[in-house]
């Protein structure tokens, strides 16, 4: 009898506090639980915040060196256009044969001064581009073979696109450069052969950090290769110009800064990962478009247009380019007035209306600059060529949107003539000529 009161005394006792105590402590683990899930969310949002913050000072580092970059261009460039002009003077004056080894080290060193500056104009995003739609289901397969000639036989290629289209709206050259240079790159990280494996997939961002806060519909251009990989400690660095960890005279370090540049001043990013003995991976996202490509129209079905001459409004602030200007103008049969400035410009054009076509610099000192000066002269001459011209300027790529032809110094005769011709044209996409030489 007592023990089984005492049992169910017990009982009672145990049934109490089993009322009161389940709840209590499924509440107590509910709140332990809470708070576990709020500090992982805690932490998580902690990383993506130190993971942000180091994308934005990375960022604002590469801003800050392509604005250095981009700041000496313009002088650089008309340097180079000066030295260019005098040595091709030199051959007309001098045509001895022993003076042509050295004209001919100038002229190398000069095409290598031009690469360089149009490779950090480009990754300061200050590169004058021509965007033209391409579906790159299409394109990638066809860059195969170029791709083929910049690597070794004993490294294999393989591109993988959708067959849905997959467009993007870029300038192909510099397209097809960053190409070049992501293979180059692979290249030399696979001195004893591997693969290269180029994918493309459309992708949605949301604004991830490692995407530098990005949104909408891209292009995923990966390209992976074998190779030796990078270390953790470079990775931060491998977008800066001139940071290379490759042998002294095996690369400039500008290499991957001009495919950085291209896919930010195309409107998306380039990002980078890899992993020691298993190689790298780099990622060009591109702003996806929904315009058909554009159709590809030879060179050699465009009607000819035949050798003019003429007079040339040069409008050049810098005497030295002017005077390499004037000479070549001269070889293409034109009569020359140069204008120092935009002002002086419109007073010529108003008092001598006879000028067959005005040539400018786009980066002119005083309030009216080439652009303006182009955009006043189609409002008020519109049967009046203009050819505008610039070593850099912020402006030069209004320009092209305009319609404008935009010739990048340095340049030559060819050029300047390919340019001039096209300008004259008054109809089709504006042109970017580079240095012939």
């Amino acid at each position: 009898m007592k023990t089984s009161a005492t049992i169910a005394e017990w009982r009672t006792a145990m049934m109490s506090h089993l009322i009161f105590g389940l709840p209590a402590t499924a509440l107590l683990f509910s709140i332990i639980g809470l708070a576990l899930h709020r500090t992982r969310r805690l932490y998580a949002e902690a990383e993506r915040r130190e993971a942000a913050e180091t994308a934005l000072r990375q960022a604002q580092r590469l801003e800050a060196i392509g604005q250095l970059t981009g700041g000496v261009a313009h002088d650089f460039n008309n340097l180079l256009m000066v030295v260019s002009g005098s040595v091709q003077k030199l051959r007309r004056d001098l045509p001895d044969e022993k003076y042509a080894r050295v004209l001919d080290l100038i002229t190398t060193a000069t095409q290598r001064g031009e690469s360089l500056t149009r490779q950090l104009l480009t990754f300061s995003r200050r590169q004058t581009l021509s965007p033209t739609v391409i579906d790159l289901t299409q394109r990638l397969p066809e860059l195969k073979d170029m791709l083929n000639r910049s690597l070794r036989g004993d490294i294999e290629i393989d591109v993988s696109a959708p067959r849905e289209a997959c467009a993007v709206k870029v300038d192909p050259n510099e397209f097809e450069i960053a190409l070049i240079n992501l293979a180059v790159n692979a290249r030399d990280a696979m001195p004893a052969g591997g693969s290269l494996r180029i994918a493309v997939r459309p992708v949605t961002l949301k604004g991830k950090a490692w995407e530098e806060g990005l949104t909408g519909e891209y292009i995923a251009i990966r390209i992976t290769d074998t190779g030796s990989g990078i270390p953790a400690e470079n990775l931060s660095r491998v977008f800066e110009p001139f940071f290379t960890t490759k042998e002294v005279g095996k690369g400039t370090g500008l290499g991957l800064s001009q495919v950085y540049g291209f896919a930010r001043q195309s409107g998306g990013t380039a990002t980078v990962t890899s992993t020691l003995g298993r190689g790298t991976a780099i990622t060009l996202y591109l702003p996806r478009t929904r315009e058909a490509p554009a159709a590809v129209v030879a060179e050699a079905a465009r009607p000819p247009m035949p050798r003019r001459s003429g007079t040339v409004l040069l409008v050049e602030d810098h005497n030295e380019v002017a005077e390499v200007c004037t000479g070549y103008f001269q070889q293409l049969g034109y009569r020359v007035k140069r204008a120092a400035g935009a002002q002086e410009a419109l007073q010529l054009i108003e008092n001598e209306p006879a000028f067959d076509v005005v040539f400018s610099d786009i980066l002119m000192p005083g309030v009216m600059n080439g652009l303006a000066l182009a955009q006043t002269l189609r409002e008020r001459f519109p049967d009046l060529p203009v050819l505008l011209s610039t070593g850099y300027s912020s402006s030069a790529q209004e320009a092209v949107r305009e319609g404008f032809v935009v010739l990048q110094k340095p340049f030559e005769v060819p050029a300047l003539e390919a340019a001039l011709l096209e300008a004259m044209r008054g109809n089709g996409p504006p042109v970017r000529e580079r240095a012939v030489g």
